[in-house]
């Protein structure tokens, strides 16, 4: 709940702070005519989408036993492809628009070190932040190809000794060598 109580303060934060930017900053300035104030306006409607999104997440949905499927999920593959059940496309807008969010996110940050670097004629780290989002992704990238390949091994492995992977159970046995 740390999370819901994190977001809920700062969406609360911005209202306050939309509501009052009449009152601040110089008077030529005017608020929503750069795109990174717009584009900041749209991360913050995206959020609650996303943060409402989290909560509506439909349940798991079994298939029935009289299915020859032994109850795996309904959600699973089925033919070769991802059945269309509400959590699978729950799933598939979730994850959409969380990469949507961090892409802006990442221009956001980019655009307001741009505007910092401007305005007060200092050094502009746009391009660090970049190279360091650019590794954190490839790390990410490298961890989920590393740990599908070992998931394949466990596989394989049960598959070679007869074993049968039980697809709902997590803990299968993994061999490091």
């Amino acid at each position: 709940f740390v999370n819901v109580f994190t977001f809920s303060l700062t969406f609360f934060a911005v209202i306050i702070a939309f509501a009052t930017m009449k009152s601040m900053g110089e008077a030529g300035e005017g608020h929503l005519k750069e795109r990174h104030h717009v584009v900041g306006l749209a991360l913050l409607l995206l959020v609650t989408v996303q943060t409402a999104n989290g909560f509506l997440r439909p349940p798991r949905e079994y298939v029935n036993e009289d299915d020859d499927t032994n109850t795996e999920m309904a959600d699973s593959v089925v033919g070769g492809r991802k059945s269309a059940t509400p959590r699978n496309i729950w799933y598939l807008c979730h994850s959409l628009n969380g990469l949507v969010l961090f892409c802006l996110g990442t221009w956001q940050v980019m655009s307001g070190l741009n505007i910092f670097s401007l305005r007060f004629a200092t050094a502009n780290w746009s391009s660090v932040y970049f190279g360091y989002i650019l590794w954190v992704v490839v790390v990410f990238v490298g961890v989920k190809f590393w740990l599908k390949y070992k998931e394949r091994q466990v596989k394989l492995q049960a598959w070679r000794h007869g074993g049968v992977h039980d697809p709902e159970n997590d803990m299968a046995p993994v061999q490091y060598e």
